[in-house]
C-alpha cells in the first residue's frame, strides 16, 4: 500500500498519514492537489489530504480536487491535533527575525502571535510547514519558521517558541482519498456536493426538507464557488448514513431531481471517540519507538491499536466489551 501526503518530511499531513498507516510506504508529494492526483495516476493507493481545520475552516485545494477531478472518492476521516512551533536556524535570536515562512494555514492560525512579538517581520507563504523550515534554514536573512516540533529534529532548527497557536483548540480533519470509498460500518457519513442550474427562491429549501421529512441529519453544508460566475455555488455537505442506506438511497435519488449538479464523494466510516483515542495512541508509538498492533484480540478483548514496550502495554478498546461497535464509551487500557 502507497500513501500520498503533502511533503516533505515533518508536515501534519505525514504526521497524519504516519497516524492512518505508518506501517505502509508513505510517498510525499509538494502540494496537496498533487498529492490527491497522484491516486488517479496509479502513483499512490491512497491520499491523506486536510479537508477542514477548527480555527481556518476548509481546505480549498482538497475541495477543489473533489469537485473538478473525477475519479476521487473519500475512504476514511482522521483527525489531528495541531501545535505550531516558532524554529529558527541555531543561534538566532527573535528580536533579529525579519521574515516568516510558513503554510498560509498556518500563519492565519498564529496570527495573534506573531502580531504581539514580530509585529515587523515580514510573513512568507511556503507550500508546507516543513518546507517553511527548510527555506528559513537557507535564508539570507534571519528567519524563522512555523512548523510541528517534528520538522525541527529533521532539518536541524531551534525552537524559540512552542504553541503558538492562536488556540488551543486547534484540530485538522483529514481525509484519505481513494478510487472507491468504503463499504457500510453501520456508522458512516456521507459527503456530497450539488448544484442549481437556475437561480429560484426555495430550492435549497426543498433540498433540506427531503432530509428532515426522513429524519437524516446534516453534519455539514458549505458553499463554494462553481467557477461559472459570481453568484453561482456548489453546495457541500456531510450527512449521517451510507449511500446505500435504502433512506439515504431514496433521498439522493429525489435530490437529483431537483439538482442540476449532483456529485456524491463518497461514503465512509465516522470517526468516534475510540478512532480518536486510537490515534493518539498511534502517534505516542511513533514518537516514542514502540512496538505497536493493529485490530488485535487481548486478553479476550478486541483492542483497536496496542503498543507494548518492555513489559507495559498501552491499547485502546471499545466500551462494553466489544471493540468499535461495542456499547459503552471506549477507554485506553494499561496493563
Amino acid at each position: 500500500m502507497r500513501i500520498a501526503y503533502l511533503g516533505p518530511q515533518g508536515t501534519f499531513s505525514e504526521q497524519a498519514a504516519l497516524d492512518y498507516a505508518g506501517s505502509t510506504e508513505l510517498i510525499p508529494f509538494p502540494s496537496i492537489t498533487a498529492a490527491a492526483m497522484s491516486v488517479l495516476h496509479g502513483e499512490a493507493d491512497e491520499a491523506v489530504c486536510p479537508i477542514e481545520n477548527s480555527l481556518q475552516g476548509s481546505v480549498t485545494d482538497t475541495l477543489d480536487v473533489l469537485l473538478h477531478e473525477e475519479g476521487l472518492h473519500i475512504r476514511q476521516e482522521l483527525s489531528l491535533d495541531i501545535v505550531h512551533d516558532l524554529m529558527v536556524k541555531p543561534g538566532v535570536v527573535l528580536a533579529a527575525v525579519k521574515r516568516v515562512y510558513s503554510h498560509p494555514q498556518a500563519l492565519g492560525q498564529c496570527r495573534r502571535y506573531l502580531e504581539q512579538h514580530l509585529p515587523n517581520a515580514e510573513l512568507a507563504a511556503a507550500l508546507s510547514t516543513a518546507g517553511a523550515v527548510e527555506q528559513a534554514m537557507a535564508s539570507d536573512v534571519p528567519a524563522a519558521a512555523i512548523a510541528p516540533s517534528r520538522a525541527a529534529e529533521l532539518y536541524g532548527a531551534q525552537v524559540l517558541a512552542p504553541g503558538i497557536q492562536d488556540d488551543d483548540n486547534n484540530v485538522t480533519r483529514f481525509l484519505v482519498l481513494g478510487r472507491s470509498d468504503h463499504p457500510r460500518t453501520g456508522n458512516d457519513l456521507t459527503s456530497m456536493a450539488m448544484a442549481f442550474s437556475q437561480d429560484r427562491p426555495g430550492q435549497l429549501f426543498g433540498v433540506l426538507k427531503e432530509f428532515a421529512e426522513r429524519n437524516i441529519n446534516l453534519t455539514k453544508i458549505e458553499s463554494r464557488p462553481t467557477r461559472l460566475g459570481l453568484g453561482k455555488y456548489y453546495f457541500l455537505m456531510d450527512i449521517e448514513g451510507h449511500r446505500d442506506d435504502p433512506l439515504l438511497e431514496e433521498v439522493l435519488g429525489n435530490v437529483r431531481k431537483r439538482a442540476s449538479l449532483l456529485k456524491v464523494f463518497g461514503s465512509f466510516p465516522r470517526m468516534t471517540i475510540t478512532s480518536y483515542l486510537s490515534a493518539l495512541v498511534r502517534e505516542i508509538a511513533a514518537l516514542r519507538g514502540y512496538r505497536s498492533q493493529e485490530q488485535v484480540l487481548h486478553v479476550g478483548v478486541q483492542v483497536d491499536v496496542l503498543l507494548q514496550s518492555g513489559g507495559a502495554e498501552i491499547g485502546v478498546e471499545g466500551g462494553g466489551g466489544g471493540g468499535r461497535e461495542g456499547g459503552g464509551a471506549p477507554r485506553i487500557v494499561v496493563r
